[in-house]
């Protein structure tokens, strides 16, 4: 849809996120990170419905000490992956806070479409507020996108 339409109107791309949204939220009650969230890993159902696909990257936690059970190579996609995906060993224990980041950045680029910048950019720059105002996005939407792409995990949106 974002490379048909160039991006998606603010009502449509708030319901698709929340969407993916609840399906973060069951997949982390599984203690699982997706780890690669971003638009290509999302299809739309007849329905007009958001279904997150691709799971090839996604991690499982020990449910009683948080930490990977698995020690396989995490990939990265530059502008959708946070700083700790960078880090070696960044993603060794359960964090929502790491998809999250993620998340924010595809309701970046479904709003503006427009690739977000890398994470490191980010952090220096902060999230490119110009893009979204440009496409009239609310500051509602504005202050999750920024909230949830702060650099540092304790700083984002829950």
């Amino acid at each position: 849809m974002v490379k048909r339409q160039g991006y998606v109107p603010e009502p449509d791309a708030v319901r698709y996120i929340r969407q993916i949204a609840d399906a973060l939220g069951y997949i982390h009650m599984q203690k699982m990170n997706h780890l690669d969230v971003k638009p290509a890993n999302i299809m739309l159902s007849e329905a007009d419905d958001a279904i997150l696909i691709d799971f090839g990257l996604s991690k499982q936690y020990d449910a009683t000490t948080g930490n990977q059970t698995s020690t396989t190579p995490v990939g990265i996609s530059d502008g959708y992956a946070p700083m700790e995906q960078y880090r070696p060993g960044g993603v060794g224990e359960f964090s929502p806070e790491t998809d999250v980041y993620s998340l924010g950045a595809t309701f970046f680029k479904l709003l503006t479409g427009v690739t977000p910048p890398s994470a490191s950019d980010v952090n220096e720059d902060g999230v490119p507020v110009a893009e979204l105002k440009a496409k009239g996005v609310s500051q509602a939407s504005i202050d999750v996108i920024c909230k949830a792409m702060e650099g540092r995990k304790r700083d984002r949106i829950k």
